[in-house]
């Protein structure tokens, strides 16, 4: 088989033209989806972040109230807490709904207890004779899954 010398050159021309458009097509479409899935990442964190920082605010206004009155209600803060539990379900993980379930239960225990005032509160958190923060470990847990949803990027 015997090639005309003259259609080398536009076949080789044809040919590097095609392989670099799938060439750049390739990097396009990679670009694309990187961008999109640290997009999504992103998206999720804010959603975590907003959804543990909201529990947080709420359950220390409870756990504040729990120390300092002696009556149990289910007042706005109570069912707030309730629902962003509730929430965390749909997205986070098991140690995370674990932790937040613990941080309920640890202040319903200390709203069973009597109240104390604000100014025995203060002095018992300066002797370091308060119970432990219940608010620790979920912060932490919410931490380490925070930073594991920013490590899916990298």
């Amino acid at each position: 088989m015997i090639i005309d010398p003259t259609l080398l050159s536009p076949v080789f021309a044809l040919l590097g033209a095609m392989v670099g458009g799938a060439a750049t097509l390739l990097g396009t479409i990679y670009t694309q989806r990187r961008q999109d899935r640290v997009q999504r990442v992103a998206s999720e964190t804010a959603k975590r972040e907003a959804a543990y920082a909201e529990f947080i605010m709420t359950a220390s206004n409870f756990l504040l109230k729990a120390y300092t009155h002696d009556d149990i209600e289910l007042g706005s803060d109570e069912q707030r807490m309730i629902g962003l539990l509730n929430r965390m379900r749909l997205f986070a993980p098991a140690t995370v709904v674990d932790s937040a379930e613990g941080v309920l239960r640890a202040i319903v225990e200390i709203s069973l207890k009597p109240g104390v005032e604000l100014r025995q509160l203060a002095k018992q958190a300066l002797s370091k004779h308060l119970d432990p923060d219940p608010l620790l470990a979920f912060s932490s847990i919410c931490r380490a899954d925070l930073d594991n949803v920013r490590r899916t990027v990298a």
